[in-house]
């Protein structure tokens, strides 16, 4: 298999992930959460507007998963807004206190896998580029 093929198939699986926990957010709410807890109405619509962002960056994810080279700002954006969302909850960490588990591995998650598939995809592309002639 290909690098860029591998890398085709992540952007698919991620793609997919993505939409799906934002799809199961949207319709569950704050219940989907791994801890019982009582929230606002207003922190619900927040919550569920959110997860729906969430659905929105996994369908660009599958629609860049056809052809990887053509939405090079797409990713970018995408894997940009994950990281900065990553930083969001390393803030929350920090003013609020430790969150589950769970949650608290999604910041590592949230700030190494973008990372690491914007130097894979940059590799491709450095790959694929057309070798000057003199």
């Amino acid at each position: 298999m290909s690098s860029r093929r591998a890398f085709q198939g992540a952007l698919a699986v991620l793609g997919l992930v993505v939409l799906g926990t934002g799809a199961l957010d949207v319709v569950a709410g704050p219940t989907a959460l791994p801890e019982t807890l009582a929230v606002s109405n207003t922190l619900d619509s927040n919550y569920r507007f959110f997860a729906g962002v969430w659905c929105a960056l996994g369908i660009a994810l599958l629609l860049a998963a056809r052809r990887p080279e053509s939405h090079v700002s797409v990713m970018r954006a995408v894997f940009g807004a994950v990281f900065v969302g990553g930083l969001a909850r390393g803030v929350s960490y920090y003013a609020v206190g430790a969150p589950h588990a769970m949650h608290a591995a999604f910041i590592g998650v949230e700030l190494i896998l973008p990372t690491v598939l914007l130097l894979w995809y940059g590799r491709l592309a450095r790959l694929k580029a057309p070798v000057p002639t003199a």
